[in-house]
């Protein structure tokens, strides 16, 4: 059974915009990286301030590969400053 999170990320509201064309062009890679099965951006209606990623994994290990990669490579740094609080990792149950 795929492993389920949420990516809970705080962001400066009036930055958003300008993180979300940034983020576009990281899901490519998000989305071919080894273990991915789906990832979708979704927007809070009532709060510029946070953005989630949805994410289905084959194993929480291909999860933990592609985070510590995008550390590795800069990523996290680079959208730093966009942030306005730590991001938060929720992982899913089905009931």
């Amino acid at each position: 059974m795929p492993e389920k999170m949420i990516l809970e990320i705080p962001v400066k509201a009036d930055k958003r915009d300008e993180f979300l064309t940034a983020l576009d062009g990281a899901l490519p890679d998000t989305k071919a990286y080894e273990g991915n099965i789906k990832t979708e951006v979704w927007l809070p209606e009532d709060d510029d301030s946070l953005v989630l990623i949805y994410e289905e994994w084959a194993t929480r290990a291909n999860q933990e590969a592609y985070f510590n990669w995008r550390i590795e490579t800069g990523m996290m740094d680079a959208m730093a400053p966009f942030f306005s609080g730590e991001p938060r990792v929720v992982w899913l149950q089905e009931r």
